[in-house]
C-alpha cells in the first residue's frame, strides 16, 4: 500500500497536474449534465493523472536517442568532364 501512496505523491509535473485539473472539470460538468459517458472519460483522465500513466503506460512512448555517427569520408568524388 505504501508504494501506491508513494506513486501518487511523487514526480508531479505539468502534464500530470493538467490531467487532474481537466479531469475534475470534466467530472463536475458530467455531474451537472447527468452524462455517464463524460463521467467515464473524466474518471479515466483522473486515474491517468493520479497514477502517472499515459495511454501507453509509464514511459511507453519513449524513443531511444539515436547515436550520431560522423559522416563517412568514403563519399565518391565527382569530376567535371568537358
Amino acid at each position: 500500500m505504501s508504494s501506491f501512496i508513494k506513486t501518487i505523491a511523487s514526480n508531479w509535473h505539468f502534464m500530470r497536474v493538467l490531467r487532474v485539473v481537466l479531469s475534475l472539470a470534466i467530472l463536475v460538468q458530467s455531474w451537472y449534465a447527468k452524462d455517464g459517458t463524460t463521467a467515464v472519460i473524466g474518471f479515466m483522465l483522473l486515474a491517468m493523472g493520479l497514477l502517472n500513466i499515459g495511454c501507453c503506460g509509464p514511459s511507453g512512448c519513449y524513443t531511444p536517442l539515436k547515436n550520431k555517427k560522423p559522416v563517412s569520408s568514403n563519399e565518391p568524388v565527382y569530376e567535371e568532364v568537358v
